[in-house]
């Protein structure tokens, strides 16, 4: 359950703070920046639908998630 519940931390952090998809999906989209997405645009949000989502996927997919999204945390709070 510790792996789910940080993969999904992992993979909403990256997706929200570090890719900042949401900014590109609001340019092909053309809404305006200042109007949130939600659960796309907040960490919290996304990282709760997350770990339903990963509850219910294989258990090495989400130790995948895991280790590969953790590492791009680590790497950015190291730099």
């Amino acid at each position: 359950m510790l792996t789910i519940a940080l993969a999904a931390f992992f993979f909403a952090y990256y997706f929200v703070e570090v890719a900042k998809i949401i900014y590109v999906i609001k340019k092909v989209w053309r809404i305006p920046f200042d109007k949130r997405i939600k659960p796309f645009d907040c960490v919290t949000c996304l990282s709760v639908w997350m770990a339903v989502l990963f509850y219910f996927m294989p258990f090495e997919f989400v130790q995948f998630i895991c280790i590969i999204f953790g590492a791009g945390f680590i790497g950015q709070k190291i730099k």
